[in-house]
């Protein structure tokens, strides 16, 4: 039971992390917007998600997931009925307008956070093979440790499995939020280290008798 209560609330912190993460984009989208101009919002989005899909290409390519849509598309705006009404009075008509480019640009946003969130899941491997290593290195520590009588204690165990799980659903804020443009392997390959050194010295700290 305490197993579900935890798993489900990982899973809604995972989907609330995603939902600040593409709110943060709306925002600066409409930031960008608002101070810049809509082509200019446009054109600063637009090479940010090409530049991302860049890093993402030779993966997609050669994986299973070829049937996702990567190829960013603008969304159209098609009213038919607006033209056999009469003209429409010039505020309507700015409206109109306002709202086809905020709806372009949450589209291409939302694209954008779709790009960065499977690079993450691309990466998955990487943080999987990062806690393998951080575990086999704290188990022979812990069992160097009980073979020498050495010194037990659960405290850093728990206290460092919630910094652990903490650290990375800020990490993964982090990433989805910042509207940035950065080579993955820059930012997740000191994650991982730090995801094995967190791993090791939890494993290590398991009492003698799990």
């Amino acid at each position: 039971m305490a197993i579900k209560q935890t798993s489900r609330r990982m899973t809604l912190q995972l989907f609330l992390t995603l939902f600040l993460g593409w709110l943060g984009l709306i925002f600066w989208s409409t930031y960008q917007w608002v101070t810049y101009g809509y082509a200019s919002a446009y054109q600063r989005i637009n090479e940010l998600a090409h530049s991302q899909k860049k890093v993402l290409s030779p993966i997609y390519e050669r994986s299973s997931f070829t049937h996702l849509p990567l190829h960013l598309k603008p969304v159209g705006i098609n009213l038919p009925f607006l033209n056999n009404l009469p003209k429409m009075h010039g505020i309507t008509e700015d409206f109109l307008k306002k709202a086809g480019e905020g709806l372009q640009l949450i589209s291409l946003t939302t694209q954008y956070l779709f790009i960065k969130l499977l690079i993450v899941i691309a990466a998955l491997p990487l943080f999987a093979l990062a806690a393998i290593a951080g575990l086999v290195d704290g188990l022979n520590q812990r069992a160097i440790r009980t073979a020498c009588l050495g010194r037990e204690s659960s405290y850093v165990f728990h206290k460092l499995n919630q910094y652990l799980k903490k650290a990375l659903i800020v990490f993964f804020l982090l990433w989805l939020l910042l509207p940035i443009s950065v080579n993955p392997s820059l930012v997740f390959v000191p994650i991982s280290v730090l995801i094995g050194s967190m791993v090791a010295i939890t494993a290590s700290r398991f009492k003698k008798y799990l």
